[in-house]
């Protein structure tokens, strides 16, 4: 009779089977995982020290309001105290509907996108170039994006929003 003993040792090579004698598929599908593996740990190290210098973005609180463009047509205002002495306001003369991710440049070309500028407290209305994201639009809901503005003396502008609604109302026409 074969003891537990002898059937274990008599058995476990085909446990312990040494690489050399694996099958070539076996081998190709351990050397892919292990392949894997290290890739996604250096990715991971990698991004780990890409992130590390980057300073915070700024979060700024913001309102926004229904408005009226130019022409009387559906518009958008937002604005939001950059710092102690400047506020930052954002118009887009389009409804305020979208619920995909949208970029605006400032100034543009057609003259119908909308404007951005600067209002320090002693200084005069300035228009700011660059460009403003809405993550999504939808009244009655906070509207999160963000910029990067600069002003005609060089001042950047730059961070992220989240606009809350108020409930003015306006009359256009």
């Amino acid at each position: 009779m074969v003891s537990a003993v002898d059937f274990l040792q008599e058995h476990t090579w085909l446990i312990h089977r040494p690489l050399y004698k694996m099958k070539s598929q076996t081998r190709f599908f351990i050397a892919i995982g292990l392949l894997i593996l290290i890739l996604g740990s250096a990715l991971l190290v990698l991004l780990s020290f890409s992130t590390r210098g980057q300073a915070a973005i700024q979060v700024f609180p913001a309102t926004i309001n229904r408005d009226c463009a130019p022409w009387d047509g559906t518009a958008f205002t937002m604005s939001f105290r950059y710092d102690p002495i400047t506020t930052i306001t954002v118009s887009i003369w389009q409804s305020p509907s979208f619920i995909f991710p949208v970029n605006f440049s400032f100034p543009d070309e057609s003259m119908r996108v909308g404007t951005a500028y600067s209002l320090a407290e002693l200084d005069p209305l300035e228009e700011l170039t660059g460009k403003v994201t809405f993550w999504r639009v939808e009244e009655g809901m906070p509207v999160e994006g963000e910029f990067n503005l600069t002003s005609a003396r060089g001042e950047r502008f730059e961070g992220k929003f989240v606009a809350e609604w108020e409930n003015k109302a306006v009359y256009c026409g």
